[in-house]
């Protein structure tokens, strides 16, 4: 069927196709990020019931590195701030997307439809 498409079906298609693939990109560095925020909070959880004087260790490329817990606690902090700034915008970037692909496969049904009347199966879905 692909063949027999229209070249703006076809553009409207290929573009389809491009903003899927930068959602399923973005939705892959939003998972990687809300994990690493799990594991920060978890660290962080595990430091709040140290002693201020208790021995931390952190990891440096392949070293450990004895360190004190305000310093770990204000680097991951701070980490930690930084990812959920960026999972706000990927959130808000994800929305953006989503709408889009939503209008557009509005747009290439009602393409369809007046290419292929008597189709009732050739719309798309996201």
């Amino acid at each position: 069927m692909a063949e027999k498409l229209p070249p703006e079906v076809q553009a409207q298609l290929a573009k389809f196709q491009q903003l899927k693939d930068q959602l399923d990109r973005l939705l892959l560095e939003k998972s990687t990020i809300e994990n690493e925020l799990r594991e920060i909070n978890k660290v962080l959880e595990e430091l709040s019931v140290l002693n201020a004087d208790a021995t931390i260790y952190k990891i440096v490329g392949n070293l450990l590195v004895k360190s004190d817990k305000t310093s770990v606690e204000k680097e991951l902090n701070d980490r930690k701030e930084l990812l959920e700034l960026r999972s706000r915008t990927y959130q808000k970037q994800e929305s953006i997307l989503r709408k889009q692909l939503e209008d557009l496969q509005a747009k290439i049904n009602d393409m369809l439809s007046k290419y292929y009347p008597q189709g009732g199966q050739t719309g798309i879905k996201a």
